[in-house]
């Protein structure tokens, strides 16, 4: 247990854990809206479907997703054993401003953050 120690306060503080928040769905399933010729991006193998698109065949909820980046959307996928994801809301926002300087010059570097939440989904 003592050789464990270092390696669980390595992973609290280096922030190695899975990148998503999962919340599995709970309720009754229905039949999700679908339609043709939706636009699809395909993120580590991952086949991501923008806001406001719906896959062209019937499909059910596994659970939704909140993180960072479509990269850890995409690792939230393969994880969940899922076959894609719905992203509901994609939003980039900024939080601050890093101020830089020398003799003469004077500039700041916008610091942003971004929200991705999305459902996970399996074919029927």
């Amino acid at each position: 247990m003592k050789k464990m120690i270092p390696v669980l306060l390595l992973m609290v503080f280096c922030g190695c854990g899975a990148g998503y928040n999962f919340s599995p769905y709970v309720g009754q399933q229905q039949n999700w809206q679908t339609q043709p010729g939706s636009y699809v991006r395909v993120v580590d193998k991952a086949t991501l479907y923008s806001p406001g698109q719906f896959p062209d065949r019937p499909y059910f909820i596994i659970g939704s997703v909140t993180t960072d980046s479509e990269g850890n959307l995409a690792k939230a996928v393969r994880a969940q054993h899922a076959d894609a994801a719905l992203i509901s809301t994609d939003h980039t926002y900024r939080t601050g401003t890093v101020a830089v300087a020398s003799p003469g010059i004077l500039w700041g570097i916008p610091l942003t953050h971004t929200d991705v939440s999305a459902q996970l989904i399996k074919f029927r």
